[in-house]
């Protein structure tokens, strides 16, 4: 029977446990992909697999654990930027860079079949949080009337198959990906300009090492 007090520490000791298979996950996936071994990422976090499971049953609940934890970022980091007329092509930025530094955020985008529940699921999400900055960005003419929320997925998956690509250049390609595309995606009045403001946002040139 527990005394007084026990489940306090269990409680403590199964948070510290949550938190370290998801920041083990986070690094197993982003290397190796979503496909990597979940034996993996309990020995990255130090636990065993009976424990790693009763977190996340599943390889699918480990993944959403991680990309809900994406997305909170991204939706944190639009709505602190300056100029909510900006908040649009720093959230596409920011999307960028975790793709370059994260091979699972790239194999969510480029999962096969336009009903993979986690694949719609993420996207969802990720559209809910760029919904009011496009909006924004239309109305103070930094971004073309006629980009539809959705066309921003198309843009994101452009975006994956620059970065899928292994190699020691990724910052390089993904750079060099945005400017193109936020050339493509500018209002005629603001061709030109929008690829002044390609400054990858601290939050996440902080958790990538950059």
């Amino acid at each position: 029977m527990p005394t007084p007090g026990s489940e306090r520490p269990r409680r403590a000791d199964a948070i510290r446990n949550r938190d370290a298979i998801l920041v083990a996950a986070r690094q197993v996936f982003a290397r190796d992909g979503l496909d990597a071994p979940l034996d993996a990422v309990a020995r990255e976090a130090g636990v065993g697999r009976a424990t790693q499971h009763r977190h996340f049953p599943t390889r699918e609940s480990l993944v959403r654990g991680i990309f809900d934890d994406n997305i909170e970022l991204l939706d944190k980091i639009v709505r602190e930027v300056e100029d909510p007329a900006d908040a649009y092509v720093v959230g596409v930025l920011a999307t960028t860079q975790m793709m370059a530094h994260d091979r699972g955020f790239v194999d969510v985008f480029q999962r096969p079949g336009a009903e993979d529940d986690l694949k719609v699921e993420v996207g969802d999400k990720w559209l809910k949080a760029l919904a009011e900055p496009l909006r924004q960005a239309q109305a103070a003419g930094r971004v073309r009337p006629d980009l539809r929320l959705e066309d921003s997925l198309l843009l994101i998956q452009m975006i994956a198959g620059t970065v899928h690509v292994q190699t020691d250049r990724l910052d390089e390609r993904a750079t060099r990906a945005m400017v193109l595309l936020l050339e493509a995606i500018a209002d005629a009045g603001a061709r030109g300009t929008l690829d002044r403001r390609l400054v990858w946002p601290a939050e996440l040139t902080k958790r990538s090492g950059g």
